[in-house]
């Protein structure tokens, strides 16, 4: 179900009585309620859900009243509260007026011009048939093992103590688990995963909800994302508790949405960084004129001698290494265009340097750069290659101060160098320190989404993953190599054949 609610929002442009047309052709209920949960409108499919006989039954219902669970209409909010405002397929037992049935709901926070929550509006299913085949499923041995194995989420039933009753193969690979069945199911898990299962067990016997829950959890010695349920389950035969659980990998779509807010604030620093550099721009104009109407008055009076004029020869060259800074800031601020595929890898590290070396110096830390003096052209947009070396500088950059915390020596000289060599078919871009370097049990997985070295709170983990990514899509590789001390990023592309390019950007 699409919980950004195309079709209802699309409404608004229907006369009253196309929309009440429109809404009740919708394939699933259509219902709006206010903040405190009372009904405000509701389809016909609505009212043959919650089993009124009329519109005029359902209006003005408080919905919290409907839920079997007590903890129901909290467990609603806390879900749309965690996705922004939006919730999709969120799955609850209701009683109405003919029993009980359960239904599946995505729904968003309603808007005013001023951006306040004024009202609820959703899209809801009845799926009381697929729950109570599930339940049928549950009690056939048989068929439930073949649901479960041919399923891509991982289903596994166990007693309260950890024994397994059943595990399927993906939560075995979900969990890392190794097959022991002398183990129970929780000796199996690292020592953490241990302790954040034991308490999921004891939180859902107390009555806890335990619904969708998303956890960072260590996995095969590295940290990954996991979606999970946890249902307790009674049986007749026994006093022992039993549970149910299901895992879903939801790594990759957990990278996609930091790194859709990491692309955002990227690109809310490109138009900072414009409107700066615009700003910055007038004033540089204005000592550029007013430098040169000085000279030429100095000049017009005779009184223009070798330490005036080395004077106003070294303001221009201030002001013109300002405006170089600003034009680059100007072009780190326009958006990569796909069609820019091409660009000359000397541009992109001489460009990096002008707008890191102020900020290095700051922290007085040395800034090597060694490039080729050859017009060369790679597969990558220029922008996005300064993207990779500027965070790959910044890295550096903040090792070298991690090494000078842990020395406790603030004068430890700090340098970072930036290397690019030419070969027959391709070029190298090395970028070395002498700060904390990479350990020796992360070096493999440091370029994965969410892995990073740095403390808690001071990085997100994907810096490197975006800047591998652009690297191997233009057809490179990168890699950090060993070395006595520090860190070295090694950076390979291919080159472009001069004939193949009919411009290059930079």
């Amino acid at each position: 179900m699409d919980s950004k609610l195309p079709i209802v929002r699309g409404l608004q442009s229907l006369s009253p009585e196309e929309a009440i047309e429109a809404i009740n052709a919708l394939p699933f209920a259509y219902y709006r309620a206010s903040l405190d949960g009372r009904v405000l409108a509701a389809s016909s499919a609505m009212i043959e859900i919650f089993g009124y006989d009329s519109i005029d039954d359902i209006i003005g219902v408080e919905i919290s009243s409907c839920y079997v669970e007590p903890d129901g209409r909290a467990r609603f909010l806390a879900a749309l509260a965690e996705g922004n405002g939006i919730v999709d397929d969120f799955q609850a037992e209701m009683l109405g007026p003919r029993g009980k049935f359960w239904v599946s709901t995505a729904a968003r926070l309603v808007l005013d011009g001023a951006g306040t929550p004024i009202a609820l509006e959703g899209l809801t299913r009845d799926i009381t048939e697929q729950r109570n085949v599930f339940d049928e499923l549950g009690r056939g041995a048989a068929l439930f093992q073949a649901f479960a194995q041919g399923a891509d989420i991982g289903v596994g039933i166990s007693t309260g103590s950890g024994k397994e009753i059943f595990l399927n193969d993906k939560l075995c690979e979900l969990l890392a688990l190794e097959p022991d069945p002398s183990k129970s199911i929780l000796e199996r898990m690292s020592p953490e995963l241990q302790t954040l299962s034991r308490d999921a067990r004891i939180a859902v016997l107390k009555g806890a909800p335990a619904f969708h829950q998303e956890l960072l959890i260590p996995v095969g010695g590295k940290k990954v994302w996991r979606r999970y349920s946890l249902f307790p389950m009674h049986t007749t035969h026994s006093d022992e508790p039993y549970f149910c659980s299901t895992v879903q990998d939801i790594d990759a779509q957990k990278a996609q949405q930091v790194q859709l807010i990491q692309s955002s604030k990227l690109a809310s620093i490109g138009e900072l960084a414009a409107g700066i550099a615009h700003e910055i721009n007038q004033p540089l104009n204005v000592i550029r004129l007013a430098t040169m109407n000085l000279r030429n008055y100095l000049q017009k009076k005779s009184v223009l001698d070798s330490k005036s004029g080395d004077t106003l020869e070294k303001i221009n060259q201030q002001v013109e290494r300002a405006a170089n800074i600003v034009r680059q800031l100007l072009l780190y601020g326009r958006e990569a265009g796909d069609k820019e595929n091409y660009c000359d890898p000397v541009a992109a590290v001489e460009n990096a340097e002008q707008m890191v070396r102020q900020t290095l110096k700051v922290e007085d830390i040395a800034l090597a750069i060694e490039t080729s003096d050859q017009s060369l052209a790679v597969p990558c947009n220029l922008i996005k290659l300064e993207q990779v070396l500027m965070n790959l500088i910044g890295n550096a950059k903040d090792a070298i101060l991690e090494q000078r915390r842990i020395l406790g020596d603030s004068s430890y000289r700090g340098t970072v160098t930036v290397t690019l060599k030419a070969r027959t078919e391709h070029i190298e871009i090395t970028v070395e320190d002498n700060g904390v370097g990479v350990p020796d049990d992360m070096r493999d997985t440091v370029m994965e989404p969410f892995v990073t070295t740095k403390p808690v709170g001071s990085g997100t983990g994907l810096g490197l993953s975006v800047s591998h990514g652009i690297i191997t899509s233009a057809g490179g590789t990168m890699q950090f190599i060993d070395q006595a001390q520090g860190a070295c990023a090694k950076i390979v592309m291919p080159l472009i054949a001069s004939g193949d390019v009919t411009e290059v950007n930079g």
